[in-house]
């Protein structure tokens, strides 16, 4: 038994000290992405073509809903007994022909509903991946010379339970979070560009 523990003791031990020499940092990638001005920008995109979508529905629904009422007004003429028997047959006519046009008007509202949504799911998942290999190249080319042998993303959490990867990193370890989001940030854009000189205005467009 205890030749056994030695035997182990040799195995382990090599690797124990391997792992020692390692130089490792952690990153919040969380906190990466978030900060980085292409993820607040493709937010904003996003968000901007979500509000299109959302008018276009609404416009829709209006439609539907006017739609509606005029079946609705369609239905109490064809009952109204003040009326005469024709008129109250060209009636139901029209309100047969108004219900259809509902229908169809309701079928495309859920498709474009469908449509839409998986428009952005895929703009947005798309998006979502460019920001990401982005961000991991910069780890790379930023962690190979600085002669990092491993960088772990202490934000990481199952899927399945929500538990963080990194239940616990010592303060020792750098974190490069700081430095990784200023290299992602080192080619934003100016927030406004400084305004020209003033000229001559420009000539007006001559009229056809």
């Amino acid at each position: 038994m205890n030749k056994l523990l030695l035997l182990c003791f040799l195995i382990l031990t090599p690797v124990s000290l391997a792992t020692a020499d390692l130089k490792i940092a952690v990153i919040d990638l969380g906190k990466a992405f978030d900060s980085f001005y292409k993820t607040q920008d493709a937010q904003a995109r996003l968000k901007e073509k979500q509000d299109g979508y959302m008018k276009d529905l609404q416009d829709m629904k209006t439609d539907y809903d006017h739609m509606g009422a005029e079946a609705q007004a369609l239905q109490t003429a064809s009952k109204d007994q003040t009326l005469s028997a024709e008129a109250r047959a060209e009636k139901t006519k029209a309100l047969q022909t108004k219900l259809q046009d509902l229908q169809t008007m309701q079928n495309k509202l859920e498709e474009t509903k469908v449509e839409r949504t998986r428009e952005l799911q895929d703009e947005y998942m798309r998006r979502h991946k460019q920001i990401v290999d982005e961000i991991a190249k910069t780890i790379t080319d930023y962690s190979g010379p600085q002669g990092y042998d491993l960088v772990i993303d202490k934000s990481s959490a199952a899927a399945s339970s929500g538990v963080p990867y990194v239940l616990y990193n010592s303060s020792k370890l750098t974190d490069i979070t700081a430095d990784i989001s200023a290299l992602l940030n080192k080619s934003r854009p100016a927030a406004g560009a400084t305004p020209a000189p003033a000229s001559a205005p420009a000539p007006a467009p001559a009229s056809h």
